[in-house]
């Protein structure tokens, strides 16, 4: 496989760029999935969306495309359209030699920088007036972010390649992860007793306060070499008059 030349790199760049643009949330993954569908399909690619949609949460399902090869043999890659919430605007630029928002918000590269770059692999392949060796089979999933619920909605017996690699991991390029981590995500409702708080708060029990006290009492961050801990939602209250009655957090603890 030859190094890219400047003006595919040049691609590269617009691709990713121009994906990052799309907003796709996990859950409101249909403008990029129909992004991506077109690309394909202007490749010469024929491009089947699957019904996981509904069943995943998200607007639309997971996209399976394939370039075939002279030998009959595939190989899997796989990457995932969608993105946690976007907190702003996304406008990519190039910073010292890197892509960043120039937006205090997400970029977006997880896990657009692996779709860019399967599309263009596709783009140089489909170019090539023989087709490859070894044909690719190119899996877009959606609901990655919110437990994997694409990939597990998508019927993998559809496939025909023997392995595959999905991109999807923030180490040095080139390193491959071999095993599956394991993921526990806890859900709390906190019931306190609601209360007056200007005039009777001593009547009140706060499910915030309680809430507070827990999470303080958590162990979180790095936990282990293979496990890490964290608190990512709580929310509750009706009114900063009123002691809470409920609050609700979610948190996990994800083990290599």
């Amino acid at each position: 496989m030859r190094r890219a030349s400047q003006d595919e790199r040049r691609q590269l760049g617009d691709t990713f760029a121009a994906l990052c643009q799309v907003e796709s949330p996990s859950g409101a993954e249909r403008p990029c999935t129909d992004w991506v569908k077109s690309e394909l399909r202007a490749m010469g690619l024929d491009v089947a969306e699957d019904q996981s949609g509904s069943e995943a949460g998200s607007d639309a399902g997971n996209l399976l495309a394939r370039l075939p090869g002279r030998s009959g043999q595939t190989i899997l890659l796989c990457a995932h359209l969608d993105t946690v919430p976007l907190t702003g605007p996304v406008e990519p630029v190039v910073v010292n030699g890197g892509w960043e928002n120039s937006h205090e918000a997400i970029l977006g590269a997880d896990n657009k920088a692996a779709v860019a770059v399967m599309l263009e692999l596709t783009r140089r392949l489909a170019r090539t007036t023989d087709p490859p060796e070894v044909g690719v089979e190119l899996l877009f999933t959606v609901c990655e972010e919110v437990a994997l619920r694409g990939a597990k909605a998508f019927d993998a017996g559809q496939l025909a390649s023997p392995f595959g690699y999905v991109f999807d991991h923030a180490s040095p390029i080139g390193e491959i992860v071999l095993a599956s981590p394991t993921y526990y995500r806890i859900e709390a409702v906190i019931r306190g007793r609601a209360a007056h708080a200007g005039i009777r708060p001593e009547n009140g029990r706060s499910a915030i306060a309680a809430a507070a006290r827990a999470i303080s009492a958590m162990p979180l961050g790095r936990l282990d070499p293979e496990t890490t801990a964290n608190v990512g939602t709580i929310a509750g209250g009706t009114n900063t008059n009123v002691v809470p009655e409920l609050c609700r957090l979610r948190s996990m603890m994800p083990s290599q």
